[in-house]
């Protein structure tokens, strides 16, 4: 392995991947902090042992996809900014125990258990079937320092390990308030980084357990897919996934730009009409004529709105089509990373 052109051999002895070597290099350059640990680790384990995928993009500091699900959802990896971020943000140390609670095909959990070492311990908790199987075989094909553990949800987690409390604990997918048990979870002097919002933005929140009291502290502003993969599974023109963004993003807007009474009021009537809408309404394929596209019930309440919500579309499309920020990216040659709002992911 160490005489693939990808490695290098550094005075200890260690293996180092040589695109990551220049990535981190460029992260640095960037702003993003980058400790020794972070970087011994990011140096030390190849992403590619956690995707079928290419990791092309990896180098360019963009997402990597590891599985593409029986429903068409493709569950991707962060990007390695955000990455180096949230490890940044843990503040780990040798010998912690770290629960990850959506597990990113195993190699954040493979980053976390170079970092807490030997003495160390990481539990996974991933609740899709799919993704946990493709984990599950990556971590037990990988050589691990210390122990890494997955499970499909607190209670089996508990019934393997007993009542554990861990240093941290971060959830990687978005949710809209951390679950009172996933705070039991969390020892004294201990805390949990998680993305706190709606689809389309969050931010990104450190609690802290401080003697039984929490503090919380903004970390700024992200974009991570929901936790609960299911979500990420729907048609695009599910009514609750229409209703979840358009309400997510005037409240953006409200926030930016104060929006009036009247446009707030309309949409939360269009977005109480999308709910309203049953679940299983079908989708549009390629052989949908325009009657067929005008007659679905979704396109037909966003018509009927069309006097207000019309001029507004551009801004909305706008936070739906924006691409991810890549500090460590390849700059000007580099490749651009655009399109829909799933590209933003983290």
């Amino acid at each position: 392995m160490h005489s693939n052109h990808l490695w290098s051999i550094n005075h200890s002895g260690r293996a180092r991947l040589e695109p990551m070597l220049e990535l981190l290099e460029r992260l640095r350059m960037a702003g993003i902090p980058i400790n020794p640990l972070i970087s011994e680790v990011m140096e030390s384990i190849n992403p590619s042992i956690f995707t079928d995928f290419s990791v092309e993009p990896f180098w360019n500091d963009l997402p990597v996809p590891f599985l593409r699900t029986k429903l068409g959802a493709l569950k991707t990896f962060s990007a390695p900014h955000m990455i180096v971020t949230l490890l940044h943000h843990l503040e780990v140390h040798q010998g912690q125990k770290i629960l990850l609670i959506g597990s990113k095909s195993g190699y954040f959990a493979a980053l976390l258990d170079g970092m807490v070492g030997h003495n160390g311990m990481i539990a996974i908790i991933e609740p899709h079937d799919e993704v946990k199987s493709f984990t599950a075989n990556k971590i037990q094909n990988y050589d691990s320092m210390g122990v890494i553990n997955i499970f499909s949800n607190r209670f089996e987690m508990i019934d393997n390990l007993g009542e554990i409390k861990f240093d941290r604990v971060i959830i990687s997918g978005a949710i809209n308030k951390i679950p009172l048990e996933v705070e039991e979870l969390i020892m004294d002097q201990g805390f949990l980084l998680a993305p706190i919002g709606g689809p389309v933005q969050q931010r990104l929140v450190k609690r802290e357990n401080q003697g039984g009291q929490w503090l919380d502290t903004d970390l700024g502003g992200v974009v991570f897919g929901p936790m609960d993969a299911s979500l990420s599974e729907r048609s695009d023109l599910d009514p609750e996934y229409i209703a979840d963004h358009i309400e997510d993003i005037f409240h953006l807007l409200d926030e930016l730009v104060e929006l009036d009474n009247g446009t707030m009021g309309n949409m939360r009537e269009l977005v109480s009409m999308l709910r309203e809408l049953p679940g299983d309404i079908p989708d549009l394929d390629e052989f949908a004529t325009e009657e067929d596209i005008i007659k679905h019930p979704v396109i037909s309440i966003l018509m009927s709105q069309i006097d207000w919500l019309g001029p507004m579309w551009p801004i909305i499309n706008d936070y739906l089509s924006l691409g991810i920020s890549n500090p460590g990216g390849f700059g000007e040659d580099g490749q651009e990373y655009l399109g829909g709002h799933e590209d933003l992911i983290p």
